[in-house]
Order: structure tokens, then sequence, then C-alpha cells
């Protein structure tokens, strides 16, 4: 922590970011909440301590407020993340909904809480576009919404470059957007016209937009939202979604989440291995309802899983001082003098990347390399930059250090393939392919490929078999 900033002053700041924002910062996330700080300090080109004493005596303005809560909340996210869920929302949960009011009410209303920039309501705009040919006929309400107002700004914006469409299948990207730049894509305004966008905090008592109580709705996802909360918010807040969904209707949470909702009124349903949260479902439904036993045996294994895949390649070695330091100044003041390990680099890197600023996430994501120079995910991360910047093969020559440090590298040897169609170099391409393809062969199909977004074996090699190559391969 910072050596000058005696624990009971950041005890201090931390409730004042809980009473401002409800959002919650342990004795074990100070690292967390001073980084935020810190970038809000710089933002507002005063040092960090003034910045503090700012704090303290609550004489931060409004835009100063927009700023605290965009560098504390910073969220990652991209079109279609998690593709078992809307595999579920496409083939069940969704259909029953449609098929229910098509003779009727002709209405749907889904509210994507914790909306970042955008691409989870958009994804479900299309997966609804998809799914009810003649939408215009419908009522539809798609509400996101988000305390970030910058993640807001860019939603609106429906703007995205390649590190948006992680996985996504390109006749997708293709049919729903346009291309405006070489690397940029812009959503088509069918799209867009389906989401409204508003600033909103889940830990105020009531949610009210456009000066309407949010009410009666179908499907709300709040994802990787409610971590930020301290668990008397988090209670309140799942009270609130379950008056605010309709009967019937689903609360969708992450998995790491859902501990928080299996001791409410919400019944936990258990739909190909996912877990999803219904009002009032009947028990003898079609849809198997897990005893908390069996929950509980459930959600530590998928837990372990996706720790194991999430942590490979995390190592602890090397700690980096001296963090936060303005070097633009010629006083080159230590804004935070904080011991930072090379995790903290990543998670930098990425929440940089995830707001667009890719020149940032490329010094954080160096910075990582420099610290644990054999770790092949960082490397691969390096390349997912370099790609987002139109520097092909500079993410060519990263990709194929990440292979040569890890030659089990599924996810490396498929963007490698991607790269090298991109370069009409076919038979490259192939042989990347067929790498992937013969480590694919060694799991089973619902196996999860490691660094691919939840993508399992089987799906990536359909992806594989789908592609077309041209020209002589052999």
């Amino acid at each position: 922590m910072n050596d000058n900033i005696p624990n009971t002053v950041i005890e201090n700041i931390s409730n004042f970011i809980e009473k401002k924002f409800g959002l919650y910062f342990s004795k074990e996330r100070f690292k967390d909440l001073m980084r935020g700080i810190s970038c809000a300090a710089k933002q507002k080109d005063i040092d960090l301590e003034k910045y503090i004493d700012l704090i303290l005596e609550n004489r931060i303005s409004e835009e100063d407020i927009k700023i605290l809560a965009s560098c504390l909340t910073i969220g990652e996210t991209y079109f279609f993340r998690d593709k078992s869920l809307f595999e579920i929302m496409k083939q069940k949960i969704l259909p029953d909904i449609i098929n229910s009011r098509k003779n009727s009410s002709k209405s749907l209303k889904i509210w994507s809480a914790g909306c970042s920039s955008g691409e989870e309501a958009y994804s479900i705009a299309i997966l609804v576009k998809e799914l009810i040919p003649d939408y215009e006929n419908w009522n539809i309400d798609i509400i996101a919404t988000d305390i970030n107002y910058r993640s807001l700004g860019k939603a609106r914006e429906g703007i995205y470059g390649e590190w948006s469409f992680r996985g996504v299948d390109s006749n997708l990207k293709n049919k729903y957007f346009d291309k405006v730049e070489d690397i940029r894509y812009k959503l088509k305004d069918s799209i867009m016209e389906l989401v409204k966008f508003h600033s909103l905090n889940l830990a105020d008592p009531n949610y009210i937009v456009d000066g309407k109580i949010i009410n009666n709705v179908d499907i709300i996802f709040c994802r990787n939202v409610l971590m930020y909360f301290s668990r008397p918010q988090i209670s309140q807040i799942i009270n609130r979604f379950y008056n605010i969904i309709a009967n019937e209707g689903w609360l969708v949470v992450a998995p790491t989440e859902s501990m928080f909702v299996n001791d409410t009124d919400f019944k936990s349903v258990n739909i190909n291995n996912m877990f999803l949260f219904n009002k009032d479902i009947a028990q003898d439904n079609s849809v198997k309802i897990q005893d908390n036993h069996s929950w509980l045996k459930s959600f530590s294994r998928v837990k372990e899983i996706k720790t194991n895949f999430v942590h490979k390649y995390i190592y602890n070695k090397n700690k980096i001082k001296d963090f936060f330091i303005e070097e633009e100044r010629n006083s080159n003041k230590l804004l935070g003098k904080e011991t930072v390990i090379t995790e903290d680099f990543e998670l930098l890197c990425r929440s940089s990347a995830n707001e667009g600023n890719f020149e940032e996430a490329l010094k954080w994501c160096e910075k990582a390399i420099s610290s644990d120079k054999i770790n092949p995910y960082y490397y691969y991360l390096l390349a997912s930059i370099q790609q987002e910047q139109g520097n092909i093969d500079e993410a060519i020559i990263s990709l194929k250090k990440s292979v040569y440090l890890d030659s089990d590298f599924i996810m490396a040897y498929f963007n490698l393939g991607n790269l090298k169609l991109k370069q009409g170099k076919h038979k490259e391409a192939y042989k990347s392919f067929e790498n992937a393809g013969m480590l694919l062969n060694k799991l089973s199909e619902e196996d999860i490929v490691p660094h691919s977004e939840d993508m399992t074996a089987g799906m990536l090699k359909q992806i594989i078999s789908n592609i077309e190559f041209q020209g002589e391969l052999v």
C-alpha cells in the first residue's frame, strides 16, 4: 500500500466511496481502491494527497464524481461473452418467452445491468432480432445501464475494434456491422435502435430511467457486477431485482456470483450445466431444479475448472515498485508508491484495452512481459493488442513466441492461422489450424479451451472445419 497514506485514511476513503457509490473495497482490495483514486487524481492533474483531501472534505464536483466512478469501475466485455449462456438464451429462454407472447402482447423487456461499453446489450439485441423475424411489430425494450460515463459514451457510439469480437463468427460481424476504418466496425442502426443506454447506480434505492421506474422485466443480465458491492448491498440489489422481474422471469449472474443468489427467493435452475435464477418457477417444470447440496458441489467444480484455466500461466515472481509515477512532471514526484505484482500489469492491460486505450494497454503489457519473459499468455495478449492496432506482422511474431514457449497453446495457433489467412498465406494458415486441431482432438467436445473466452473444444473444431482455403495447400 502507499507508504505515505495511513490505513486509517484509506479506510475513510473506502467509507466515502461506499456511501457515495455503494462500491465496497475490503482491506484486501485497498490496492485497487488507491489505483482508482490515483487514476482520478492524474485526470484532474493534481497531486494524490490533494485529491484525497478533496474526497475526505467532500469537495469534489459532479464531474469529479463521474471521473472517479469511471476509474473505480473498469469492466471487461465483448460480444457474445460466454457462448454457452447465449446458446441457452437462443435455444430455451428467449423462445419460451417469445412463443408465449407472439399471439398476445408481443412484448419483451430485457435489462443489461452494468452494461459497460455495450457489447452485452447489443449481443442481446442481435439475438432478439435473429429470433423474431417480425421484431418491428413487437414492443421490444432493451435497457442498458452503467455508472461509468465513459463506457456509456462508447456504447452509444456503437463503434468497436477487433478486441470486442473475440471468438465472434465473422458472418455475424459482417451481417450486423459496417467497417468504418480498416480495423473498426460500426453497429447497424437497426440494432442500435433496440437498445437504450442510461446512467444508473445499482446501489440507489429506486431504479428510474427516463422518469419511469424499471419494472416487469423478463430477463435481467447482471454479470460480474455484484462483486463490486458489500454483502448487505448485494442482498438489497437482489431483492430489488426480484421485485422488478416479471413472474417466471430470469436473473442471470456470473458463475462466481451465484452464491449471492442461492439463498434468496429466486430458484436456482440448472440448464445444460449452467445455473440461472428464475422467479416463481413451478416445481414440475421440465427444467430440473437443483437442491442446495448438489448446487454447491457443481458450483465448486465449475469454480475450480475456471480458476485452473485463468491462472494456468500466472506466476508470482517479480514485484515492481513505484507504480504510479507522473513521468511528465519535472519533479518526478511519486503519486503512489505501491508494490505491484505482475498480475496487476495484466489487469491494467486488459482494462485499458477494454476502454479502447490501446497505447496504454501496450505499455502495461510490455511491463508484464519485462517482469515475466517466459509467460506465453502475455505474448498472446500482446498479439491481441497489436492486431487491434493493425500491426499484423508484429502480432504474428508475438503469437509465434507464445507457441514457442507453450507448444500446446491452442488459441495462439488458432489466431496465428487467422492472421496468416488475412495475409493470403493459406498454406501457413492451414498448418496453424492443423496444429490447433490436433491439440483439440486431445480434449473432449465439452472441454473449455484455455484462453478462448469459454469456447468449448467442439465449438472451436467446428469453426476451424468451416474455414475455406484457397490455392494450393500441399
